[in-house]
This record gives structure tokens, sequence and C-alpha cells, in this order.
């Protein structure tokens, strides 16, 4: 995946259970492929040699998603994962899980 700039789902299920992705100055990483990165235990490695495990990745990103969105989030805690709820006009609806 050199010289690759934009790395989707599809790549992150390419690579093998344990696999570290290795994001160049230029590349990105979609969110979805971040979520993918730390379901299946692969770290992410930045250009600048920073390397962060997957769970990381996906607490930054879940965060970023919340702090884009203004609205009431509701945060509760399963089995050492925390569950996002946004509520839309009362309704719980599904944000996303983080571990």
């Amino acid at each position: 995946m050199a010289n690759k700039r934009l790395y989707t789902e599809a790549d992150v299920a390419a690579l093998p259970r344990g696999a570290v992705l290795t994001l160049g100055k230029a590349a990105l990483a979609t969110p979805a492929a971040l979520d993918l990165a730390f379901r299946r235990g692969i770290a992410v490695s930045y250009a600048d040699g920073e390397t962060v495990a997957g769970a990381q990745a996906a607490r930054a990103d879940a965060l970023t998603r919340m702090l884009a969105q203004d609205g009431t989030y509701v945060v509760s805690v399963q089995r050492g994962a925390a569950v996002l709820t946004r509520l839309v006009d009362g309704v719980p609806t599904p944000f996303g899980n983080v571990p």
C-alpha cells in the first residue's frame, strides 16, 4: 500500500490482524478505516513516528466526530468499552463504540 493517500475500510480489511497501518505525511485514513483497525487489533503509525494503538485512534476519531456535531450525547460503559448515543429530538440514536 505504498504511496497511497487515502486508506479505506477495504485497505484495512486486507491487512492481517495485528499489522501496523503506516500513514505517511500526505496520507489519511477514513473514520471507518480507523474503527476497523481498532476492531482488528491493527495499530496506526503516523509519519512523525508516533504509533497509536487502534483503540487510541478510535477514541480520537469518536471525539472528533462528537465535537463536529452539536448535540446531547449519552455515554455508557459496557464490558470496558464506551457506547456513544446521540439524542436527536429526544430519541436515542446510535453514534458508535469507543474502546
